[in-house]
């Protein structure tokens, strides 16, 4: 079989153009082993990885003591020896030839141009790295903190159960994807943000205790929430009551109207990052890709990554533009619009026809699909949807105002009006706004907000 064909189908290189394929078949080397040749020697340094494509490798797997537990052995579309290499660590273990073998080997080069070009390997390989570092049986730590087991996984990031040795209390510890690390500046970005997001103080904002640096990678350790995060409780229990919905949204508004009033975008609302408990209390978690504006201006970024998962991106966001809060606004109308219908409100056969859409496909109607939708639900999404930021909710202190409204009014709507005239018209447009701003002011239960 051609090398190409043969590792179109090992994962993670299925998820390469074949531009990006046919280049790592070009840095591809192949290696013929007799069986019981020793192919890497624990201790050495991470030079390259290797993927099985004839014959069966062994790995031996041990106890935290030292002693063998077992050797596994790896068959064709197996690979190994990536970890040396994304952690820039020495060989944790030997690794054997258990039989006549051909092994195509993949420079460790290569292996991180690949982690910094391509989001999907990155979370691959990051996700195998943390399998791995639980596999010897032992707990490793990070820090001071003792990984006990993985419990989660998300784009860009795997999270384990920690113990902090001194305090005996359960922590939740994420491990940022190597596809981040990679990005340059986000390693200083990082550091410096995390101490101010770690200074978020809020009830609806998940606690950050610490942050750590191993394995040639990050870790933000936070509290361990109880309870379940809304896409699991939209997945198993489909779309949530009204009553239900505008309670969540409150609180997750109020999370990031105190998050913005620090200076703080999260960049990434969605159902997987909101945590909610049997109470119904509701935290805003993961600000592991959020904007600190202060330090913008500081630190460029990078101009070849798009952040964020594309079924939640702002249309501003998904072209690549400077983002300010109302992206937060946008991700609002999002998590209301999946919450009411059980659906996202655009889907496509790939990321970037996902995207294209919510910059340019009509705003959809939550209507069409739950018809007797309360109308100030409706009112919302429509206005937090919309494609221009100044259509929107301004801030999320507008949201909060909207919605301490909601619920209570029978039958609450949101119209958005847009003007362009010719300098020559400035006064006499000035005037007309200010006679129809007064007269929208004398109707009952009316408000109108004009931006400049």
């Amino acid at each position: 079989m051609h090398i190409a064909e043969f590792l179109a189908q090992v994962p993670p290189f299925d998820t390469l153009s074949p531009s990006a394929l046919g280049w790592l078949v070009a840095q591809t080397t192949l290696e013929n082993h007799r069986a019981g040749d020793l192919i890497i020697r624990k201790g050495d340094l991470g030079e390259q990885m290797y993927v099985v494509f004839e014959g069966e490798v062994a790995v031996p797997v041990e106890h935290a003591d030292g002693r063998t537990r077992f050797r596994a052995r790896l068959p064709p579309r197996h690979f190994f020896g990536e970890m040396a290499i994304l952690t820039e660590e020495r060989r944790n273990a030997d690794v054997f030839a258990a039989t006549d073998c051909v092994l195509l080997a993949i420079p460790g080069a290569a292996v991180l141009d690949l982690v910094e070009e391509s989001v999907d390997v990155a979370s691959f390989l990051t996700e195998v790295l943390g399998e791995r570092l639980m596999e010897t049986g032992g707990i490793r730590k990070v820090g001071k903190y003792q990984l006990v087991r993985k419990i989660g996984r998300g784009g860009m990031s795997v999270v384990f159960e920690g113990r902090h040795p001194d305090l005996e209390r359960p922590v939740a510890v994420k491990m940022l994807s190597h596809g981040l690390v990679h990005r340059r500046n986000f390693a200083e970005r990082f550091r410096n943000e995390g101490k101010i997001i770690a200074s978020l103080n809020h009830p609806n904002i998940v606690d950050v205790f610490d942050m750590e640096e191993a394995y040639a990678t990050f870790f933000i350790v936070m509290e361990k929430l109880e309870g379940r995060d809304l896409s699991d409780v939209i997945e198993q229990e489909g779309p949530i009551e009204a009553k239900a919905v505008r309670r969540i949204l409150r609180q997750v508004a109020e999370a990031l109207d105190y998050a913005h009033s620090k200076g703080v975008v999260h960049r990434d609302v969605k159902p997987s990052n909101v945590a909610i408990d049997d109470a119904g209390n509701v935290k805003l978690m993961d600000f592991g890709l959020a904007k600190v504006n202060r330090l913008e201006a500081q630190l460029q970024e990078d101009a070849d990554i798009v952040l964020g998962t594309p079924y939640y991106m702002s249309p501003e966001q998904a072209r690549g533009d400077e983002l300010d809060l109302r992206t937060d606004i946008y991700n609002l109308g999002i998590l209301a619009f999946e919450m009411l219908t059980g659906q996202r409100p655009y889907s496509g056969r790939t990321k970037s026809e996902v995207q294209r859409k919510h910059v340019q496909a009509p705003v959809p109607s939550v209507r069409s699909i739950l018809p007797d939708v309360p109308s100030d639900l409706e009112a919302f999404v429509t206005k937090a949807l919309q494609k221009h930021p100044i259509d929107r909710f301004q801030t999320c202190r507008e949201v909060l105002q909207f919605l301490a409204r909601s619920g209570s009014t029978v039958d609450l709507r949101v119209r958005t009006i847009r003007l362009a005239y010719p300098g020559s018209a400035e006064l006499a447009v000035e005037a007309a706004v200010r006679q129809f701003e007064a007269a929208i002011r004398a109707a009952r239960g009316a408000e109108i907000s004009i931006d400049d």
